[in-house]
This record gives structure tokens, sequence and C-alpha cells, in this order.
């Protein structure tokens, strides 16, 4: 039975990440900052038949990362894939109205922070015969948009840290990819149809599904089994891809 660590469990999409592979069968370390709300996500999926263990941490701390990482792999004899799933953006504007702490704030929670999990995991990855790393992010780190302009050069590191990281890992004989998402229900990532209600929710949402050519928002189950393709030894053979799940919309990078 393979294992996972999936962090930023709490989110929409990290919801679904940890059912996925929990109903994929595997052994599932859930992680978010709040010790109350990452338990009834563990608890949530042991209903249903689910092998989910829920940790409660500081991600910025790297004590906090090792402890756990060494945990896991301790509890499940080893560890096969890492998922990070980042926080829901809150930081919305201009780019060049953005103050300094919006900066360091979403460079460390996009991007700081995976790079620190995935150099401190490495260790245990590499004894994994499937080892993998899966960083989740945006597809306005191919597109930016004005309103998120930091969200979207933070969105756009990750594409090039999947890169590095892929050539780098490989030796290792593990393979690291990025699930690049667009526009998904509930995400947190807009700060157009999340923050709408009623008629004009309804509204926006239909000029956004015409512009899909599938003709729907994404749903998070999508991403979520793109996860757990890239997770699996289906895609062995994948490593160092931005892997775009948005219903056919066209973007260049």
């Amino acid at each position: 039975m393979s294992s996972a660590l999936v962090i930023g469990a709490t989110s929409t999409l990290g919801k679904a990440v940890v059912r996925r592979l929990a109903f994929a069968g595997y052994k599932v370390a859930a992680t978010g900052d709040c010790p109350n709300t990452i338990g009834k996500i563990a608890e949530d999926n042991k209903k249903v038949g689910g092998n989910v263990t829920a940790y409660s941490l500081d991600t910025s701390n790297a004590a906090h990362r090792a402890e756990l990482i060494s945990k896991v792999a301790e509890q499940f004899s080893g560890l096969d894939t890492l998922i990070f799933v980042p926080p829901q953006n809150t930081v919305i504007g201009d780019i060049l109205d953005s103050k300094s702490e919006d900066f360091d704030k979403i460079f460390g929670e996009k991007l700081t922070i995976p790079f620190r999990f995935s150099q401190d995991a490495m260790g245990e990855l590499k004894k994994s015969r499937n080892g993998s790393i899966i960083l989740l992010t945006s597809c306005l780190g191919l597109q930016p948009s004005v309103d998120l302009g930091l969200y979207s050069v933070a969105s756009s590191s990750v594409l090039s840290l999947t890169k590095a990281l892929a050539v780098s890992a490989a030796k290792n004989g593990v393979r690291v990819n990025s699930v690049v998402t667009g526009m998904v229900e509930g995400d947190g990532s807009s700060s157009v149809w999340d923050n709408t209600s009623g008629e004009e929710a309804t509204r926006i949402k239909q000029q956004l599904e015409a512009m899909i050519p599938l003709g729907r928002l994404g749903r998070p189950s999508d991403v979520a089994s793109y996860v757990e393709f890239l997770a699996s030894d289906k895609a062995r053979y994948i490593t160092g891809e931005n892997c775009v799940v948005n219903g056919g919309v066209s973007y260049r990078f």
C-alpha cells in the first residue's frame, strides 16, 4: 500500500485530494494548521474506510517539518508521495500596489515552503520505488491577471520550481510534477465568482462557462483525479511536467 503526505489538506482542493487518495487505497497523512479542522477531515475519511491520519503543524517551522516527515515515515514504513496544496489566496490587486508583507506572504506560502518541504522529504522519497512530489498551482502562472498580480507571479515560479526540482530529483529516482488548475469551483483563487451570490453569481458563472470549451467550471474532484494519476505507477515515466487541468482553455508560456 502506497503512502502520501498531503500538505494543506484543509482547503477545498486539499480535502478532495485526501478523499481521492484514501478511496484509492493510499495511507494518507493529512496536515493543517488547526488541530480540530484537520482532525475532523481524518475522522470523516475513516468513517468511509479511508486510512487517514491527521497532523497539525506550522509549515514555516523547519523543526516541525522534519519531525512531521520522520513521524509519517515511521508510521507508514516509508513515504512515497509528497503533495503540496497551497492555502487559498488572499492577496488581491494590481502588483504595483502590493505591499512588501503581501510579497513575503504569497511567495512564502506558494514557493518557499513547498521548496523546503521537498528538500526535507527527499531523504525518505528516494527510498521509495516510485517516489514523487506533486505541487499544485494556478493557470494564472501561465496567463497573468491584473487583479491577481502577485498570485500570478508566485504561480509562475512554481512552474519553474517543478522543472528545476525534477532535473535534480531524477538522480534519486524521484519524480516531480505540478497540477496547474484553471477555474475550479470553491478553490478560493478568484475574487470574481467566489465573492458573489444570487443572480450576479449565476450570471458570472454562465459567462465563465461560455469561455471554457468543455462548458463548465472545474470541480475539485477533477484536480484530485489528476493528482492520483501522477502519484501512481501509471505515471512512472512522467516528470518535470506542468499538467494543466482547465477544461480546454488555451494558455501559453
